[in-house]
């Protein structure tokens, strides 16, 4: 749909011009007959019931419509050449010539050096309106002009009826060209800005957050249906109003504020989160966006979210204070690791199965400023190799057989916002390495058998059990892998260095159970065996021993050395005879091998204090370096 044009006309030829070039041009023009303010009320009247862009007008005319009609204005007057040709022609038609003009402030043409050019006198006669017009043209004739130039078809008339000749100042179609030309591409891009604007103003009243913008005279100029509800008012009663006559008292409570108009930021007033931002236009602040959002709203779509991902398992839902210790080496550990969880590096937690990496990671992820997305555990070496590398990259249609219709989403993809923890990252396979590595590195996922890769926000934790350097010495671990993930380093103790916190492991365990006993109410030989064993399962183990344990309460006599012998046979390679003797665990030898196993487990459960070890041993410090290094 090509744009609808105006043009006014103040005698016949130019009507006939305007349609033959307009037709040329394939432009729809509607052309008003007349000048000034008659032909300005017409225009009115059109704009009024059409759907007009711009009109085009000349001179007086001109000036009279874009004083009563909110449309473009662009101007078709006559250039120098064509009042010199219109001198000329009037000049054979009488001796004496004059040039009835609206003279426009600014854009006056130099007629002086015109008459020096045609060689004769132009007489000027300026009018501003229909009535000055006509009192031109009576002072021409009592000058004796013979033909009257300009003015358009009321001048003609007038100047008829006192017996003068009269001319019209006519337009070349090369100027009516580039002015048709030049009108319908302002219409165009004024067609274009305001589609935009009905897009912008669409987007802006679905919104559910309340938008106001204030313009840099503090004038509101937007209020969508969001803010109208949020602030109980309506629009229309503050729409181009300065900030200062606003009534409404609690939009006045914020509007007031002096930071609105200066910075970015936010604040709450009562139940609303209220934020400002500045907009600007090359450097330079022309208004304030202000966006108003209900709390109780906030909170119900944070719960809502929440819900889908515990519905999903994408939550994390440990923190630090679920960590149950009293020693100094989990403080050190525990300290570390919240620092950690303050950046968004890599981090590398290294621990023996059993010890609460996952239940680290989730703490990392819980106290980090990703704590709100969605936290993604995978355990890389329970999945088979093909299974791994589609459950981490997902993949497109027809990828493979058996794929589902559409694709599926990878758990980096779900990671997204958030955490991804990679546990026993030390198995997965050299191939998925690599693609493991470009995530690393560029933040981008491609799905098995895709085409494109998806950008991913995310956080990668990874955990092993092993000795990722060895593995690199071995080739079975990339170089560059290895750097990548172990910026940040955590190494989790096993149960046999922290003693201390067994106690209160076991208490924890038994209150999970059931139990109403705690750890002080065992036997002493079976409290000696918890806090000298050396845990090869560490706390999983721990949780494991002490579930059975529940169930041999009520019958004491399970509770000694029977218990224990069953334990450590578990744990042993072969039929050694096992015993726990004073809460020492030993394997039969001789005696010099037997005392070696004593001291360095003393040296172990004592945190290598070699003074307290001799005293509980019985000898001095002098023997005890002989027996360490004889």
């Amino acid at each position: 749909m090509s744009p609808k044009l105006i043009m006014t006309a103040g005698y016949p030829e130019l009507v006939e011009m305007i349609e033959k070039v307009s037709n040329e041009l394939q432009i729809e023009v509607t052309v008003v007959k007349g000048i000034l303010t008659e032909a300005a009320e017409k225009v009115k009247e059109m704009v009024d019931n059409g759907n007009y862009e711009v009109v085009i007008s000349r001179a007086g005319t001109a000036k009279a419509v874009r004083e009563i009609v909110d449309l473009p204005v662009v101007n078709h007057d006559s250039d120098q050449f064509d009042i010199l040709q219109g001198f000329i022609r009037a000049k054979q038609l009488g001796e004496k010539v004059c040039f009835i003009t609206y003279p426009e402030e600014g854009f006056l043409f130099n007629f002086e050096d015109m008459m020096k050019v045609i060689g004769f006198e132009v007489t000027i006669l300026p009018y501003n309106s229909t009535e000055e017009l006509e009192q031109q043209i009576k002072v021409a004739k009592e000058m004796g002009i013979d033909v009257v130039l300009g003015g358009g078809i009321r001048s003609a008339q007038i100047a008829k009826s006192h017996g003068m000749k009269s001319m019209y100042l006519t337009a070349s179609e090369r100027t009516i060209k580039r002015t048709l030309i030049l009108a319908n591409k302002v219409a165009e891009d004024r067609i274009l800005l305001k589609e935009k604007a009905v897009r912008h103003n669409a987007v802006i009243n679905a919104s559910e957050e309340g938008i106001l913008f204030i313009n840099g005279d503090r004038e509101i100029e937007t209020c969508n249906p969001a803010a109208e509800r949020i602030l109980n008012l309506k629009a229309v009663d503050v729409l181009g109003k300065n900030v200062d006559e606003v009534a409404d008292e609690q939009l006045v409570s914020f509007l007031h504020e002096k930071e609105i108009y200066t910075s970015r930021g936010n604040f709450t007033r009562k139940n609303i989160n209220v934020t400002f931002e500045p907009v600007l236009v090359e450097e330079k602040r022309i208004g304030t966006v202000i966006t108003c959002r209900e709390i109780s709203k906030i909170q119900k779509l944070e719960n809502k979210i929440r819900r889908e991902l515990h519905l999903k398992g994408l939550v994390a839902k440990y923190s630090f204070h679920d960590i149950i210790h009293r020693s100094k080496k989990m403080d050190d550990v525990i300290q570390l690791a919240t620092e950690y969880s303050r950046t968004d590096s890599t981090v590398l937690i290294i621990g023996e199965s059993g010890t609460g990496k996952e239940l680290f990671a989730q703490s990392i992820h819980n106290a980090s400023k990703r704590k709100d997305g969605p936290f993604v555990a995978v355990n890389c070496a329970a999945l088979p190799e093909s299974i791994l590398e589609s459950e981490l990259f997902g993949y497109a249609e027809g990828a493979f057989t058996g794929a589902n219709r559409g694709g599926r989403q990878g758990l980096f993809e779900l990671a997204h916002g958030g955490t991804i923890f990679l546990d026993e990252i030390g198995e997965i396979p050299s191939h998925i390495q690599t693609r493991l590595l470009r995530v690393l590195q560029e933040k981008v996922v491609m799905r098995i058998g895709g085409d494109r890769v998806t950008p991913v926000d995310i956080r990668i934790i990874a955990a092993t059990n092993r000795k990722l350097w060895d593995l690199v010495k071995e080739e079975k671990f990339r170089l560059d892998l290895y750097f990548r993930l172990s910026v940040l380093h955590l190494e989790i103790p096993p149960l046999f260095q922290r003693r201390e916190d067994i106690p209160l492991l076991v208490n924890s365990l038994m209150k999970k159970q059931g139990a109403a006993s705690v750890f002080e109410d065992l036997p002493e030989q079976l409290r000696n065996f918890f806090t000298s064993y050396h845990w090869p399962g560490n706390i999983r183990q721990l949780e494991n021993i002490v579930e059975r344990l529940q169930l041999r309460l009520s019958n004491a006599k399970f509770l000694g050395k029977e218990f224990v012998h069953e334990v450590l046979m578990e744990t042993e390679s072969d039929a050694r005879t096992q015993q726990a003797q004073d809460g020492l665990v030993v394997s039969l030898g001789t005696m010099e091998e037997i005392e070696q196993q004593v001291i360095h487990n003393m040296l172990e459960r004592y945190n290598q204090n070699r003074t307290l070890v001799a005293e509980k041993l019985g000898i001095s410090r002098t023997t005890l370096w002989k027996k360490l290094n004889g």
